[in-house]
């Protein structure tokens, strides 16, 4: 390890698997009235996010206090050497909004933490569903972009629930990829409104993009179910309803891939010290620092609970020494990444809020 002045350790020294690196903003389009795409280029000398298709990064603008993590919105293997696409979703009262509210933001230095996440299309060889919600297209984007790139010979369907006709805005590139699907497989899109106006004049299908799902697409006998995967993208609710209609059609749990949305008010996950064996495997992925505190110990309250984690701190005190992982809630950025990582399930926002350590204060 390195030191700096009178011997100490370093520490902006990390061992990780996380690659930090700084971008600038390069173009910013708007997608709909409250979804705006931003390209950002990695610096030179920065070092690359060598990401895939599923895949998350995590963006850390000027002034914000809380970074966000965003989905790859492109396949990384066919963005311009250095560029990284996004696409995000303009929240009353979010900070990521609030910044791109104030200003057009093009030439702006930010950092980018990545890649992350075990999002991604499977090996398997049956029939693919998608189903997105929202800016969950994004996402579902980049893994069709890899799918036609790589020549999936799969059948699949891609379902995309909005609210309105204002809300979509990847039909185009959707039948582009479509059309260059696996000359031996079939790739079917379906843009789904929920609540388009009666008088409107949307031809497509309405009401609940799972109902579609259901009552359309596994009513036929067009998907095998017994040997099909499907990816969910979107907002929570979507989300479980899909999984449950994909269940109850005989669709496999291990084949149903899920890419949930989550913010600040879901709940943070907790470390269970009682599954943890302290093999740094969260601490490698972390992309925010502070997120997950090494702890020494526990302080003891006055009522003889514990009153907070006995921090270590980086670069003065020897990691040997902790016994202990806490998430901070106020750190956390909900992204998962620890949770992924983990080869023990000691990680999970089910789990008990209440403190454990490997050892107990006296």
């Amino acid at each position: 390890m390195s030191a700096v002045a009178g011997g100490s350790p370093d520490p902006s020294v990390r061992t990780s698997r996380v690659v930090r690196c700084q971008a600038r903003v390069l173009r910013r389009r708007s997608l709909t009235h409250d979804t705006v795409e931003l390209v950002l280029g990695r610096l030179p000398g920065s070092p690359p996010l060598l990401g895939r298709a599923g895949q998350f990064a995590v963006l850390t603008a000027p002034g914000l206090d809380r970074p966000r993590a965003y989905s790859f919105a492109r396949d990384p293997a066919q963005e311009a050497p250095g560029e990284h696409t996004f696409v995000i979703r303009l929240v009353p009262g979010g900070a990521m909004s609030g910044w791109l509210a104030g200003g057009d933001r093009i030439g702006e230095i930010v950092e980018l933490a990545g890649p992350l996440g075990r999002f991604g299309l499977d090996d398997h060889a049956g029939a693919m569903i998608f189903v997105a919600g929202g800016s969950g297209m994004s996402v579902t984007r980049a893994l069709l972009q890899a799918a036609v790139r790589r020549q999936v010979p799969r059948d699949a369907v891609v379902l995309h629930g909005a609210r309105t006709a204002a809300d979509l805005y990847a039909g185009a590139e959707l039948a582009q990829l479509a059309a260059g699907w696996h000359p031996g497989a079939r790739c079917a899109v379906a843009e789904v409104l929920s609540d388009e106006p009666d008088d409107s004049a949307w031809a497509g299908p309405r009401g609940l993009v799972t109902d579609y799902l259901r009552d359309v697409v596994l009513a036929s006998d067009d998907v095998d179910v017994a040997d099909a995967s499907a990816w969910l993208c979107g907002p929570a609710p979507m989300i479980a309803a899909a999984d449950t209609v994909l269940r109850a059609a005989g669709v496999a749990p291990s084949r149903i891939h899920r890419d949930l949305f989550e913010d600040a008010s879901s709940p943070a996950p907790v470390i269970d010290n009682r599954r943890c064996v302290l093999c740094d495997e969260c601490l490698l992925v972390r992309p925010v620092d502070g997120c997950i505190v090494e702890s020494s110990g526990f302080e003891v309250a006055v009522d003889g609970g514990v009153a907070g984690p006995c921090a270590l701190v980086p670069g003065a005190t020897s990691g040997l020494y902790y016994n202990s992982l806490v998430i901070d809630p106020e750190r956390c950025i909900r992204c998962s990444a620890c949770i992924n990582a983990c080869p023990h399930g000691a990680i999970d926002p089910g789990y008990p809020r209440r403190t454990e350590t490997l050892r107990q204060p006296a």
